[in-house]
């Protein structure tokens, strides 16, 4: 049983940032699996590791230097790790992976180019279809998320082999494996997709309406992490324990063979 195995590794949720304060708004929850059951025994914002350095190039450096040093560790990643199939100019993953930077030199020209090859419209991969994302890789809310997650921690991960990205690479047993969630997704799955997001009355009682429904099914949290959630307006801390909640979920589907075929190994795969 993967579970057995799998039990053994670490799981972190990260809700990612694209954005030039990234270090506020990246926040990762890191869980351990126990029988049934996870147990969040962190979750923090990146702007609480290094204060005095909060840039988005140090605190990306910083997020992959993690991942590279957690070799036991499975990453469920809030942002896109491919574009659809149409618009990646004939490449597969691994070439298109790694020859990103010269392909878009700014998340802008990232953005317009993919606009101008799907004549303006916002083209949705496979997987988005069908988990119901939001937005499409290269919409207005999403497009930096997806620039600089491929970037500055796809890329470096695919050329340093440092860790199997899932379901495009086989996991390995001596590094991390990195996988593409979706909190809104995951939401939608579990009959949760309410508005969450916001400062008012309203907003902090359905981010606790979440985590009470997370916490009947299969979620472990101290109170003061349920506290942290609960206060932070934004919902970044609630995305990454969601994030970290659906690698648990995944955990029986990550087969070493059991692979998972197109177009999704080009485009990408969103766990749910």
């Amino acid at each position: 049983m993967i579970r057995a195995v799998t039990c053994q590794r670490d799981l972190f949720g990260v809700d990612f940032s694209g954005a030039k304060s990234a270090c506020y708004k990246i926040w990762l929850s890191h869980g351990k699996v126990s029988g049934n059951r996870l147990g969040i025994v962190e979750c923090y914002p990146l702007s609480e590791v290094d204060p005095s350095n909060l840039g988005r190039e140090p605190c990306l450096r910083f997020l992959l230097g993690l991942i590279c040093s957690s070799k036991s560790s499975i990453f469920g990643m809030d942002f896109p790790f491919g574009i659809p199939l149409p618009l990646m100019q004939g490449l597969g993953w691994n070439e298109f992976i790694r020859h990103f930077p010269e392909l878009y030199t700014s998340e802008d020209e990232f953005r317009d180019r993919n606009r101008r090859l799907s004549g303006n419209v916002e083209l949705k991969r496979a997987t988005d279809k069908e988990v119901k994302a939001p937005f499409c890789v290269y919409n207005l809310r999403l497009y930096r998320q997806t620039y600089f997650g491929i970037r500055d921690i796809i890329r470096p991960l695919v050329i340093s082999g440092a860790a199997s990205i899932l379901p495009m690479q086989s996991p390995r047993a001596d590094v991390p494996w990195v996988m593409e969630i979706c909190p809104a997704s995951a939401l939608k799955k579990e009959g949760l997709y309410i508005s969450y997001k916001g400062k008012g009355t309203k907003e902090r009682k359905s981010r606790e309406y979440i985590l009470d429904h997370l916490e009947r099914k299969a979620l472990d949290l101290p109170e003061d992490i349920r506290d942290k959630a609960l206060q932070n307006a934004d919902g970044d801390a609630l995305d990454s324990i969601i994030a970290a909640y659906s690698v648990f979920c995944v955990l029986n589907t990550l087969v070493p063979g059991n692979g998972i075929g197109e177009p999704y190994i080009n485009e990408g795969f969103t766990y749910i």
